[in-house]
């Protein structure tokens, strides 16, 4: 998935949030025609993310500002590995140091996590999907990270399928027997063409899903021995049903989840409560 335009604006947003007006102590200390280079490198190891989108920041700030890498975008780098080189009038890389190491470094974190999870399925038939627990206004950063470390995107929003939940069968009316059919229904009826995929908290509640015309499951606040039995119950019908497991799944416990069949395990730390990957910069004057 293309997420290329979204963090462009997200750039934009990112310079003018920190630029501002100026840079007041560069334009004050620093010469005008003076020229430097900065390195950037890793203080951690971890998967490279966001490295593609440093000349982007750089060309904004500065057009005349060059930018190497050094490595490759999703590639896993060592503690003290040179990743990157700015080359260009000393204003411009100085005042863009921040936003280009806040970019680079937030997507990093994700892409290694998410990779960290990816390597424990490894061997098995399941993906690693992501979750709208994202940073405010990062969402775009931080799914297209997810994907560079090995990870799928689950969706982008709240209207690119449909997912019936609890909270949404609480406002169902009729018989209590019917309400995932009732439901499946009215969304059908709103958007016939979006997928649609319905929470299960119950085991007891997935026959009422499996007769309805649906495209996936999510199996959420099950044992991996619960699970195991649900996806089993899934595969008996020949449907092409999507299974996805959920909940507060880690990576202690996400091959035992992975283990019982399921196609794929929605994990929130991907984006949620991450430490960033510390990267630095050595300016050269």
């Amino acid at each position: 998935m293309d997420f290329s335009q979204e963090i462009d604006v997200l750039i934009d947003i990112a310079i003018t949030e920190d630029i501002r007006s100026g840079d007041i102590t560069s334009e004050s200390c620093i010469p005008e025609d003076a020229i430097t280079s900065g390195r950037l490198f890793l203080k951690q190891s971890g998967v490279i993310a966001g490295l593609s989108f440093l000349s982007t920041i750089y060309h904004k700030i500065d057009p005349s500002i060059e930018v190497t890498l050094f490595v490759e975008e999703g590639s896993y780098q060592k503690t003290g590995t040179v990743i990157a080189k700015v080359t260009g009038p000393a204003r411009g890389i100085i005042s863009g140091e921040r936003v280009a190491l806040n970019i680079i470094q937030h997507a990093s974190s994700v892409a290694t996590t998410t990779n960290s999870y990816v390597r424990k399925i490894a061997g098995l038939d399941c993906k690693i999907l992501d979750t709208r627990k994202t940073t405010p206004c990062l969402r775009s950063l931080e799914k297209y990270a997810v994907q560079v470390g090995g990870g799928c995107v689950h969706r982008l929003g709240l209207d690119d399928r449909f997912i019936i939940k609890n909270n949404h069968l609480a406002f169902i009316g009729g018989s209590r027997r019917h309400l995932l059919t009732t439901a499946v229904s009215k969304v059908k009826a709103k958007n016939p063409n979006l997928p649609i995929e319905v929470e299960i908290q119950d085991p007891a509640l997935l026959d009422e899903a499996l007769e309805a015309d649906i495209d996936a499951v999510m199996l959420n606040k099950m044992t991996p021995y619960e699970i195991r039995r649900c996806v089993k119950k899934v595969r008996k019908t020949n449907k092409k049903i999507f299974v996805e497991s959920s909940f507060a799944i880690n990576l202690d416990t996400i091959r035992a989840y992975a283990e019982t069949g399921v196609d794929g395990i929605s994990v929130k730390y991907l984006t949620s409560s991450i430490e960033e990957l510390n990267i630095g910069m050595r300016i050269t004057p």
